[in-house]
């Protein structure tokens, strides 16, 4: 449950992060299209997300079996009976609440992609349905013992493939077919970053977040959990780390940063720390964890100049 919490908290740190990039008019329209997700996600997987992603099927979608979790709720009042299919090792309840955090952060990745571009109700229904048809299926291929993808031995320890590439190729088509936003409003361009400091405890809160984030996905208190969340900090830190390094260095030579160190490409490269050792979190040393974070920091770079 604590992992869940921390998981829970990625979400409004997320929304300060995207906040903090966004330019000063769409501030708050950002930080409600991030924060309006721990709303719809939790109705939308009691009803039958979390059915539809663990309950008994086939191998590519679920059944309506465990719909509004009757399952769980009515059969044993302190959740403590487990699904021999998903959660051997903690009560259902417990995972059922982890894997739902995991569903609210992983749509309000796409926030970002559609701020100033959709209005509220057509966002509210766009989560829900793309919850409903993208994210519990892939949970489903990936995350649950009867998917297609797992019985082949896929490999995604905490959610690479689930949350970060599904997320990431959603955000894209979506900014694709709506367009730049000075396409809805010419001036909004010009108002410029004014809530920076945002983004900063955005990133120190998606930071301490994913240690739950990824050690959880251990479902257990073990040494795979505690791998997971050195792992975490190590990857984070190391593609800071060479961020700054590559920053200094490069701006220096080229003489066009004398020293002074982009705040929003700092805390771009954290988060990409953080989203390169997702997938391997549990199954790398701390050495391997190290280089992946020091990749992710040069690539980051790369993409940024």
């Amino acid at each position: 449950m604590t992992s869940t919490a921390l998981v829970y908290m990625m979400t409004p740190g997320l929304a300060c992060f995207y906040g903090g990039l966004v330019e000063s008019k769409n501030f708050l329209n950002q930080i409600f299209l991030s924060i309006v997700c721990m709303a719809i996600i939790p109705v939308q997987w009691c009803l039958f997300g979390y059915s539809f992603a663990f309950g008994p099927g086939n191998s590519v979608f679920g059944s309506f079996n465990y719909a509004v979790l009757r399952s769980f709720g009515f059969n044993n009042f302190y959740g403590e009976n487990s699904d021999p299919m998903n959660s051997l090792t903690i009560p259902s309840l417990t995972f059922v609440s982890f894997q739902c955090a995991f569903a609210i952060i992983t749509v309000a990745l796409i926030s970002g992609s559609v701020v100033g571009r959709m209005k509220l109700i057509p966002y509210m229904i766009f989560v829900f349905l793309w919850s409903t048809f993208c994210y519990d299926p892939l949970a489903r291929w990936i995350f649950s013992g009867q998917g297609w993808l797992n019985r082949m031995g896929i490999i995604d320890f905490a959610g690479g493939m689930v949350v970060h590439f599904a997320s990431g190729i959603s955000g894209l088509v979506a900014a694709i077919i709506l367009g730049s936003r000075s396409n809805f409003d010419p001036n909004v361009l010009k108002t410029g970053q004014t809530h920076l400091p945002f983004t900063v405890l955005g990133t120190g809160m998606l930071w301490v977040g994913w240690m739950g984030f990824n050690g959880g996905s251990a479902v257990a208190a073990n040494g795979i959990a505690s791998l997971a969340i050195v792992n975490t900090n190590v990857a984070a830190a190391s593609s800071m780390v060479m961020w700054i390094i590559l920053e200094i260095i490069l701006g220096k030579a080229t003489g066009q940063n004398l020293g002074v160190v982009s705040i929003p490409g700092t805390c771009s490269a954290t988060v990409v720390g953080l989203v390169v050792i997702t997938p391997g979190a549990g199954y790398v040393q701390p050495g391997y964890a190290l280089l992946i974070g020091l990749i992710g920091g040069c690539i980051i770079y790369l993409f940024l100049l």
